[in-house]
This record gives C-alpha cells, sequence and structure tokens, in this order.
C-alpha cells in the first residue's frame, strides 16, 4: 500500500507541477491592465490579465467537476445497489450453508439406511 500512495504521489507530482509552473509563468507574464465591462453596469474596471483569465480556467474547472459528479451520482447508486444484494446474497448463502449442515446431522447414516436394490446373494434384479 506505502508503494501505491508514493506511486500516486509521483504521478500527481508530475502532473501538477508543471501545471502550476504554467499558470506562474502566465500570471507573471501578462500583468498588463485590461479593461473589463459588465454590459448591464455603467463603467469600466481596469484590472491585469492574469486576474480575469485565472479565475475563469478555475470556475470552468470547477463547473466541469460538477458536471461530472454529476454524471457519476448514477453509477454510484447502481454500484451501492449490487454490493447491497451481493451482501444479502452471502448472508443466504451463509443461512443455507447452516441449513445443510443441520440436515446432514439429522440425516441418517448410509450404513443404517434401508438399501434401495436388494444386494443379497443370488438375488437378481
Amino acid at each position: 500500500m506505502a508503494r501505491r500512495n508514493w506511486a500516486v504521489r509521483a504521478v500527481s507530482f508530475v502532473v501538477v507541477f508543471p501545471i502550476t509552473v504554467l499558470v506562474i509563468l502566465f500570471a507573471v507574464s501578462n500583468l498588463d491592465a485590461v479593461p473589463i465591462r459588465l454590459w448591464p453596469v455603467p463603467g469600466e474596471i481596469e484590472v491585469s490579465l492574469s486576474l480575469v483569465v485565472l479565475p475563469a480556467l478555475g470556475l470552468g474547472l470547477l463547473i466541469g467537476e460538477v458536471i461530472a459528479w454529476a454524471g457519476e451520482l448514477g453509477h454510484k447508486r447502481r454500484a451501492d445497489r449490487a454490493e447491497r444484494r451481493a451482501e444479502d446474497l452471502e448472508r443466504e448463502i451463509a443461512v443455507m450453508r447452516i441449513r445443510e449442515e443441520e440436515i446432514r446431522a439429522r440425516a441418517v447414516p448410509a450404513e443404517r439406511r434401508p438399501a434401495l436394490v436388494d444386494r443379497r446373494p443370488g438375488k437378481a434384479a
């Protein structure tokens, strides 16, 4: 398990580190002020380009995550239902095994059971 955690951390670092570097480089490289106008509101605000683009990217990422999460809900419900059904069936199997053991314990041993076929010498079936 420790090896898996290490591998997940390594892959996460390899993916997240370059993205972080790119975001920092973008923010530092785009400090120029750009005017922001909102249609119904009169006037404009001058803000650095990175302060406009990065929150918009973050909001888009958040919206995408919410959509992905909503899409998984049906699969998670189905998996939960299947898991509950499997647990029910496992309990049923356990009960059946106990019943089988009880029936075998009450059964007459084979040497004491009456024969279904006459096996005495000289008798033909």
